[in-house]
């Protein structure tokens, strides 16, 4: 089993992106990986009520769901969150800060970046 880190940082508007790195990552569990998926910088906006068909990005909850339900990490970093001033998230998700991020990052086995 390889330790896989799947960072995404992009907005989720007007972008399928995001939605096709979520489906990969779902993908990835296939292999019996152990996933964690790290929200940095805009990708925090992931985590929020947004409705796909509005901000124009792709299913995004359906795989968020799914790595949920495998019980797989969900790590929003709280510098980013800050920022943004986003209190409210959708999902229950570990909020670590920048240095535990980096942490978590260096120990991982595979590293993708979004």
């Amino acid at each position: 089993m390889k330790n896989v880190v799947v960072i995404t940082r992009s907005s989720p508007f007007n972008t399928v992106r995001n939605s096709e790195a979520l489906r990969m990552t779902v993908g990835l569990t296939l292999e019996d990986n152990k996933i964690t998926v790290i929200f940095l910088e805009d990708g925090v906006y992931l985590l929020g009520e947004t409705n796909p068909k509005v901000i124009s990005s792709g299913e995004i909850h359906k795989h968020i769901d799914t790595l949920r339900l495998l019980k797989h990490t969900l790590v929003a970093e709280k510098e980013s969150l800050d920022s943004r001033h986003i209190e409210k998230l959708k999902y229950n998700v570990k909020i670590l800060t920048r240095a535990e991020i980096a942490d978590t990052i260096s120990k991982a086995d595979v590293v993708i970046p979004w």
